[in-house]
């Protein structure tokens, strides 16, 4: 949209600002000149033949319009304001300037007229009417400041507008105040007629345009034919590169490659058993041998790895499943790394899905104990290392839970084993599925005393240096799609790998929603992971993992 800077009094207010809007510009308006009135002793004005007024602000310091004398105006902007004050106008020129006034005046010999003017006006309308033979009384009704001061830091700020087109001059003043604000001459100019164009030249300026005709509408038509109210594109033209499928991906600055996702798998003991998962379409809790079969499919598109969740067969209140060598997450990475994978075997660490009560640590009371639960997951980080994890995923969010299991591997010789923080997990609403195919829902309060609040992104920030500090080798967050600043912020911070979990609600809201064949399902997933990746994250932990994969593979 182009912009044109308006010079007249009323800034904003004035009608010329109205009528270029709705045209289709938009209009920086700075006074460069103004009007103030000033103390007046009137005289009687209904003893007067006529009342002659220059300007609006004229009109506006008349004290009263009273009955008896003719009016006139030295232009429609003038005459539309007495009007509005009650005034029948008997006299408008067909020029806007005193000369153009007192040639018009009819048979003014003798007759006493009322001049209401500025301070410093031109004398060309007293003496015209003078030298017609009337007897002419000034006022001096206001003072015409050019410049004022309150309007310097205004018309800086308008010049810094690269969109600024031209200068709209309504007056030889406004040109005289533009130049002493320090405007410059750089812009070219528009005028309301041949007097302000004669200033506007004789300052410097480049007059491209003067109106046909004096007043609002003729000087914005004016603008209109000289200015478009939006600029044509000119050299820069993004879409240029948006042409076709094939420049697209060649200038693609984000790629979702099947390599980065990582697909979470929920397991449960014994053999041939599949339980399907209703929030979650497409998703069951798996004994290991059909979870291999599903890792195997993972590997054939080319995903990055997986990520086990545990659901034992029985709970206690210290999760004691969650350690045991015998449970399904540690039979299911032995299955795996028998195998042969070409996938990353990640192992997520948490007491939730093994506990009575569902809490992430054991209890004291009704208190997650922080310190009493660092050992518990600390043992379960050896016994999935031992199973053969690559990756163990401390999602508790006990204060000090990665120094636990980094100190827990390194003595029971995993040296080598990497830990993927939790680092920043909000007590969220979207794990909703999540805790339905886990079982894990807590059976009393809520885990905000532990996960983060996720209006905190300081705090969040600061856990993800507590956990680089205490050696984490990747760090991710949780949710994703609630969490993009917080992964861009990391990834200016950080130099270790960063993940992201689009978590059960996350892909609860898109399967529902495509459903009802409100959103593109495939559209609205690859968009969703590309912004994540975007935001900062390495490592996709989704549900979506074999559909997106199966999308992205290479077209032949």
């Amino acid at each position: 949209m182009t912009t044109v800077l308006v010079t007249r009094p009323a800034g904003a207010a004035d009608p010329l600002v109205v009528e270029l809007e709705a045209r289709g510009y938009r209009v920086s308006a700075v006074p460069t000149v103004v009007t103030r009135p000033l103390a007046v002793s009137w005289p009687d004005l209904a003893a007067f033949d006529w009342v002659v007024v220059t300007s609006a602000a004229g009109v506006q310091a008349l004290p009263a319009i009273p009955g008896g004398p003719r009016w006139a105006a030295v232009g429609e902007s003038t005459a539309g304001a007495l009007r509005a004050r009650g005034a029948t106008v008997d006299l408008v020129p067909s020029e806007a300037n005193g000369a153009a006034l007192a040639d018009s005046l009819p048979d003014p010999a003798g007759k006493r007229v009322l001049l209401v003017r500025a301070s410093g006006a031109d004398p060309d309308l007293p003496a015209g009417l003078r030298a017609r033979g009337a007897v002419v009384e000034e006022v001096t009704a206001y003072e015409t400041v050019e410049g004022p001061a309150e309007s310097t830091g205004m018309l800086r700020d308008a010049l810094g507008d690269r969109d600024v087109a031209a200068v709209v001059f309504a007056s030889g003043s406004a040109v005289r105040g533009f130049v002493k604000l320090g405007g410059g001459t750089a812009l070219p100019a528009i005028t309301i007629g041949p007097r302000t164009s004669l200033v506007a030249r004789n300052q410097g300026f480049q007059v491209i345009a003067e109106a046909a005709a004096p007043g609002v509408a003729e000087l914005a038509a004016t603008v209109a034919g000289v200015i478009p109210a939006v600029k044509p594109a000119g050299p820069h033209r993004p879409r240029r590169l948006r042409t076709r499928a094939a420049v697209r991906a060649l200038v693609r600055e984000t790629r979702v490659h099947p390599g980065q996702l990582i697909a979470p798998l929920f397991v449960v003991s014994g053999r041939g058993r599949r339980f399907e998962i209703p929030s979650l379409p497409g998703h069951a809790r798996l004994s290991p041998d059909l979870a291999l079969r599903e890792a195997h499919r993972f590997a054939g598109l080319g995903i990055g790895g997986v990520l086990l969740f545990g659901i034992p067969d029985a709970k206690d209140a210290n999760g004691s499943g969650a350690d045991d060598p015998a449970g399904p997450v540690p039979e299911t990475l032995r299955m795996l790394r028998d195998e042969g994978l070409p996938l990353a075997l990640i192992a997520d660490v948490c007491l939730c899905e093994y506990t009575s009560h569902g809490h992430c640590g054991v209890l004291d009371g009704e208190k997650v104990d922080n310190d009493a639960s660092l050992p518990r997951l600390a043992s379960a980080a050896v016994a999935y290392a031992q199973a053969g994890a690559d990756i163990v995923a401390p999602s508790a969010m006990m204060d000090g839970q990665v120094g636990a299991l980094r100190a827990g591997l390194d003595g029971a010789g995993f040296r080598d084993t990497a830990i993927m923080a939790y680092a920043s997990k909000h007590a969220s609403s979207f794990y909703g599925p999540f805790r339905e195919a886990a079982g894990s829902a807590p059976s009393f309060g809520d885990r905000k005393s532990y996960q983060m609040d996720p209006a905190n992104a300081h705090d969040a920030l600061r856990e993800m240096q507590l956990d680089a500090d205490e050696g984490a080798d990747i760090l991710m967050v949780k949710p994703a799609i609630t969490s993009l600043d917080l992964l861009a912020r990391a990834r200016q911070r950080f130099d270790l790998p960063l993940a992201a979990y689009q978590v059960s609600g996350e892909a609860a809201m898109i399967e529902a929603a495509a459903e009802r064949d409100w959103i593109d399902r495939q559209g609205a997933i690859l968009e969703s992971l590309t912004a994540i990746a975007r935001a900062g994250a390495g490592i996709l932990i989704t549900y979506f993992a074999a559909d997106a994969a199966a999308w992205l593979q290479p077209s032949r």
